[in-house]
């Protein structure tokens, strides 16, 4: 078993229904929780922990796309008290997002796409000297890529609750575009 890390624990949203708990280690390197990492990519909260536990198929696959199974237990201090969780690397969450995807999880496509677009935006505004994009435009273009991906019966499979805030979010976002 690992020690136990003290971290920073902050929920990341790329946009509003779209979020994983992140976590900054001492070392100042980055980590998600694989509960939320494993629903963000459109499987149970408890996928990865099952995957790594039995040793299946799915994680001689998760290898093969760069997937090291590096799992750190860290513990948070709040005000509501201690909280431990188990972390991949930002590394290991893109093989997942990587394995997600190959197995047509919607949810895995759509955050690929989004994450790919934004990402080629950037280095194309750099390469014609254009100001970097400010986190607001980033979630904005992050979630128009990841709602063009889904197709509305997409949607309705996932949450009802995040189906509803996803929604009332683009019909917000169509307003201000």
């Amino acid at each position: 078993m690992n020690e136990i890390i003290r971290a920073k624990r902050a929920v990341v949203r790329f946009c509003p229904g779209i979020e994983v708990e992140g976590f900054e280690l001492p070392d100042s390197s980055y980590h998600v929780s694989i509960t939320t990492a494993s629903k963000a990519i459109g499987f149970a909260s408890n996928w990865l922990t099952l995957t790594l536990k039995r040793r299946a198929k799915a994680l001689n696959t998760l290898s093969g796309l760069g997937f090291r199974n590096n799992i750190s237990d860290v513990l948070t201090v709040s005000k509501t008290g201690d909280k431990s969780a188990k972390l991949i690397s930002i590394g290991d969450f893109s093989s997942c997002i990587l394995y997600a995807a190959s197995q047509g999880k919607k949810e895995a496509i759509a955050l690929n796409m989004a994450l790919t677009q934004m990402s080629l935006t950037d280095f194309f505004r750099d390469a014609f000297g254009v100001r970097p994009l400010t986190i607001e435009e980033k979630r904005a273009a992050f979630y128009k890529t990841y709602a063009e991906s889904l197709s509305w019966e997409d949607w309705l499979a996932m949450d009802r609750e995040d189906a509803r805030i996803i929604q009332e979010s683009l019909m917000f976002l169509s307003e201000c575009v």
